[in-house]
């Protein structure tokens, strides 16, 4: 078993900001840098008022920021955590009903905001910005929380439903040597990342500064693949962090032959599947270069595998890294052997368990040992290296067998006629897409639908073929960049129930090119 060893997120600043006050922590796009010290000074500012104001040991204080308000979400987070709190992020987008779902869910006593005032709501007594909620001071807060408190509740994406909220321990969030760590960056140059605010992916972040090597992060606008671009050229960066997402809008506009990317060594993604023709774009931009991937789970974490993309094990998903383990069962919680495709299971030596706010389908099925699922179905090979095959929610069930959604997109994907693609079930037994042609390509559905068949013929099997195309000018997506898919199967369920769909597609016809 490998013994994890951890320091708190508000130690590992202190003792930045003591070492080095006037090094730059984060170098934000458009904005003044967050210098360690200053970071450290906010924080301790806001603890203060916090504590004033009646905050104790395990109160839950959401933090409500969005942009490029980075230097003030990371000292609402950290101010926080100083003052014992137990802090909820909340991402800007998030709608009016939901942020009240979740504020009564974790009994939120109150909620700090940048700029942007959250929604009203009456599940919260007091909201305030830093401004209004710190306090004067030079002697530190008092630090009193142990290992098992509650640092932080994070929630899913929600692409498969509901959104669902993990309570995150301290000794969970801060696992020196390990995860959320699985990049040592050792290089001169900084890193440079885009990512959304309120997420996991931000907390991630966060984290991740402070327990690596002191480092300097270079954060882009999220989304923006252009000025992410730029700015790994500008600072001649090393090491991305970026959503397969980015790597779709960098391929599809061009952005990867518009700047000199040369410098980059390591390409970090998460959050989702990079699809293998994405990858090999990358790598065609960027020749010095890795791609890694880590896979996990909000609610398994650090437990998690890390991989090296290889095109020759495109649907990798990496190895343990040390102290964590995969399981594959069946659905009744029994192991499967190798090779034979099941849920997937992770587990981490010397880690508490994430604790869920609410029940879900794991709830049965679970095997003995502490294992978290992922929700995802793939299979281990006879060296125990971990391969994907879909999401259970989106594998397609066919007569002929379950077909993996991710495997054919990136089949469809391979074809120069398009820029992004998703698969999901057509009814009770049939496989669809739906298509975002790539620049200058045909949007005549009946051409892209026959064209794309015969190029998928040589690569898939007969029922792994799309059988209806729906043709789009995007993909939806959630604030992580991931695919809501089910807002494609409910169109596809309104289209063939003849009713007329959200503006967002332009057509939509069996692979044959007739009319569905």
């Amino acid at each position: 078993m490998t013994e994890r060893t951890f320091s708190y997120l508000t130690d590992q600043l202190r003792s930045h900001a003591a070492l080095h006050p006037g090094r730059t922590a984060l170098v934000i796009d458009g904005c003044p840098d967050l210098l360690y010290g200053e970071w450290d000074r906010r924080s301790e500012a806001l603890a203060r008022g916090l504590l004033a104001a009646g905050t104790s040991r395990g109160t839950r204080i959401g933090i409500f920021f969005g942009g490029m308000d980075w230097a003030d979400y990371a000292v609402a987070y950290l101010g926080a955590l100083k003052a014992g709190a137990t802090v909820l992020h909340l991402p800007l987008a998030l709608p009016a009903d939901e942020l009240e779902r979740r504020a009564l869910q974790c009994e939120l006593a109150g909620i700090v905001h940048g700029r942007t005032v959250p929604p009203k709501t009456s599940a919260v007594a007091w909201t305030g910005t830093l401004d209004e909620l710190s306090a004067p001071g030079e002697t530190p807060v008092d630090l009193v929380h142990s290992p098992a408190d509650a640092a932080e509740i994070v929630y899913s994406s929600g692409t498969t439903g509901l959104a669902r909220g993990v309570v995150v321990s301290h000794q969970n969030l801060a696992t020196a040597g390990g995860p959320p760590s699985v990049m040592a960056h050792d290089e001169p140059t900084p890193m440079v990342a885009s990512v959304n605010l309120g997420i996991t992916a931000s907390a991630t972040t966060v984290s991740m500064v402070l327990n690596a090597t002191p480092t300097t992060l270079v954060l882009a606008p999220p989304g923006d693949a252009d000025r992410l671009c730029a700015l790994i050229e500008h600072h001649a960066a090393s090491t991305v962090m970026m959503t397969p997402n980015l790597a779709v809008q960098m391929t599809r506009d061009g952005a990867l032959g518009r700047y000199d990317l040369t410098s980059v060594t390591t390409v970090a993604t998460a959050s989702a599947f990079l699809h293998p023709p994405l990858a090999r774009a990358l790598l065609a931009a960027m020749p010095r270069a890795r791609v890694i991937g880590a896979y996990s789970a909000s609610q398994a974490k650090p437990a998690v595998t890390i991989g090296t993309f290889d095109p020759a094990r495109p649907m990798s998903a990496g190895r343990p890294a040390p102290g964590t383990h995969v399981l594959i069962t069946d659905e009744h919680g029994a192991e499967l052997p190798a090779q034979r495709v099941g849920r997937i299971w992770l587990r981490a030596d010397g880690a508490p368990p994430r604790n869920r706010l609410d029940a879900g389908p794991e709830a049965t099925g679970v095997p003995d040992g502490g294992w978290c699922d992922t929700g995802d179905l793939g299979h281990v090979d006879d060296e125990g290296e971990l391969y994907l095959f879909d999401r259970e929610t989106d594998a397609v069930p066919t007569p002929a067998g379950l077909v993996s959604s991710l495997r054919v997109e990136s089949v469809l994907l391979e074809h120069e006629a398009v820029a992004d693609a998703a698969v999901v079930a057509a009814g009770p037994a049939g496989v669809a897409a739906a298509i975002v042609p790539a620049a200058g390509a045909t949007h005549d559905p009946k051409l892209l639908a026959a064209t794309l068949a015969a190029h998928a013929k040589d690569s898939l099997a007969p029922h792994e073929i799309p059988e209806r195309v729906l043709v789009v000018d995007e993909l939806p997506r959630n604030d992580l960049g991931k695919v809501v898919k089910r807002l494609i199967r409910d169109r596809l369920t309104a289209s063939a129930a003849g009713v007329t769909p959200a503006p967002t597609a332009s057509a939509e016809l069996d692979a044959t090119g007739a009319p569905s």
